[in-house]
């Protein structure tokens, strides 16, 4: 298969005729599938409503039409987004998928626009469902849909094997980030085309710049189109600039299903309703977290002259208000006043975090996943809940239960400012990607903390600062939509210590109305909240 990345432009004709090349090039090179980037038919800037409806292009009109000949002429499968007329003066961005006999055989409707897409656009009304091809499942999302993780969940629920994503983005964290950690997460393979060139129409940039406070230059499509295995391995990845077509070979057969084995359904109920928590104004705005991935560690290989309770005391003596350990760390003595510490035990059958105060336990969070590290644990809880504290409502969580992004994303829906994780994690792309993506996508501060090892997996993760569209920026624009700020103790610290800003949580809009929480598509949501006995174990 193919990712084919170019520039389109305002000129409709001439934006055909560019797809129709680079469907030539991806055939040339032997694909039998190729992907192009979303808005493929004009730019995604428009004068007005009736501007942006009359440069639509209709499901059964002559462009798409000129398009489908040529992808039956190569028989080969087509995966693009484009704008499209709907009744009642809608339009849409949706992606296509047009098989080798030149019909299409799947359309899927953006669930979440982004910024400026608001203005004359539609988000979709109902999920997409899942294409039969001569290769296997394969699902369709647009840009801002795998910016959060329940559209192409959603997807890999209903069974797709591959993810096939058009993208129209500047920002370079699409490649790094949230491309590659839909196909770990979910297990699947994933193929993204993104654009290069201006994304905007001529003189247009200066005023986007002003009002995102960034450089014009910074507003060309990223390109780094990529196929990504479902270990989350990029397999071929174009350059930054310029037009490319990447080709892999891939086998759907190859994917890992076992990846959403053990959801819970039924308890993901409030991720497609419509109540969404704002995170309430805390006390304080940032905090010293203190992880202490040596706590656990064995005497006689501590190598340095620190032990365990030691390292603890070092993290209450460096100025912590809360103190994260791995799983199933005994409670340290001598916890100071106004001091919380985070740790997991197992008792009656349950996993459950835990918080600690000088005065004795204040809170518990039971396992709601089943975890091969812990095959004790007959009791599973029933949700997330938070505890209030002085910087903000704190979610922990423990197993496995980060393998699964519906966790921390109820803690969000319910208000959450910062998350403990006391975890093991067995992949790296639990840590590179996926832990990364869940302070990301929910715009929360992050501690975890696990024992010592390759993976580096003790880590603080922070939202950044400012959000995508702010003309008064703290700082320089790094490229990025919402990486989070990372600190990643090496393999063998003992401790990791850094200032989290929890209030940071009560911004949620990564881009104008684009609400990260708030905003998730809902009819995702509730696809992943409906049981399938056949499946999945409640």
């Amino acid at each position: 298969m193919a990712a084919a990345q170019f520039a389109v432009g305002t000129d409709v004709d001439a934006n055909l005729a560019t797809c129709v090349r680079m469907l030539d090039e991806a055939a040339a090179a032997g694909a039998e599938l190729v992907v192009l980037p979303e808005f493929c038919n004009h730019l995604s800037v428009y004068d007005s409503a009736d501007h942006c409806r009359a440069m639509a292009v209709p499901l059964d009109g002559g462009w798409l039409g000129a398009l489908a000949r040529r992808v039956a002429h190569h028989r080969m499968y087509a995966a693009l987004a484009v704008t499209v007329p709907r009744a009642g003066g809608r339009v849409t961005v949706t992606s296509v998928l047009i098989g080798p006999d030149g019909e299409i055989t799947a359309t899927a409707d953006k669930q979440m626009l982004m910024g400026n897409e608001r203005a004359y656009l539609s988000a979709g009304e109902r999920p997409a469902a899942v294409a039969d091809t001569a290769f296997g499942p394969v699902g369709l999302y647009a840009c801002m849909d795998g910016v959060t993780f329940e559209t192409p969940r959603a997807l890999a629920v209903s069974g797709a094997r591959l993810l096939c994503n058009s993208l129209n983005s500047f920002a370079r964290d699409e490649a790094s980030l949230h491309v590659p950690v839909r196909a770990a997460e979910n297990g699947v393979w994933v193929a993204a085309a993104n654009k290069v060139g201006s994304l905007l129409p001529d003189g247009r940039a200066a005023d986007f710049a002003e009002a995102l406070g960034v450089p014009a230059e910074a507003l060309e499509g990223a390109g780094e189109s990529q196929i990504v295995d479902p270990d989350g391995t990029v397999v071929v990845k174009a350059p930054p600039t310029g037009e490319a077509v990447v080709v892999a070979d891939i086998d759907l057969s190859h994917c890992r299903p076992q990846r959403l084995a053990g959801r819970r359904p039924l308890i993901y109920g409030p991720l497609a309703g419509p109540d969404t928590a704002i995170p309430a104004t805390a006390d304080i705005a940032s905090v010293t977290v203190a992880c202490v991935p040596g706590a656990q560690r064995d005497p006689e290989l501590i190598s340095d002259a620190l032990q365990p309770p030691e390292l603890i005391g070092e993290a209450f003596s460096a100025g912590a208000r809360l103190v994260v350990l791995p799983e199933l760390t005994p409670v340290p003595d001598g916890i100071p006043a106004g001091v919380l510490v985070v740790t997991t035990a197992e008792r009656d059958g349950q996993h459950v975090g835990q918080v600690w105060t000088a005065g004795g336990l204040v809170h518990e969070q039971a396992q709601i996943h089943r975890c091969d590290r812990h095959p004790d644990v007959t009791r599973l809880g029933e949700g997330i809940s938070l505890y209030r504290t002085p910087f903000g409502d704190m979610a922990v969580i423990v197993g496995d239960d980060h393998r699964h992004p519906e966790t921390i994303r109820l803690a969000a829906v319910f208000g959450a400012h910062l998350v403990a994780v006391c975890w093991q994690p067995e992949h790296r792309w639990e840590c590179d990607l996926a832990l990364v993506e869940r302070a990301a996508e929910n715009r929360v501060s992050l501690a975890a903390c696990a024992p010592p090892g390759p993976l580096a997996a003790t880590m603080l993760l922070d939202p950044p600062a400012d959000s995508l569209w702010n003309p008064r920026r703290s700082s320089p624009f790094d490229g990025t939509i919402n990486t989070p700020v990372c600190m990643r103790a090496a393999p063998d610290d003992g401790l990791l210590v850094g200032t989290l800003h929890p209030a940071r949580a009560a911004n949620r809009e990564v881009s104008k109305d684009t609400d990260l929480v708030g905003g998730r598509s809902l009819a995702a949501a509730a696809v992943l909240s409906q049981p399938d006995p056949a499946n999945w174990q409640r």
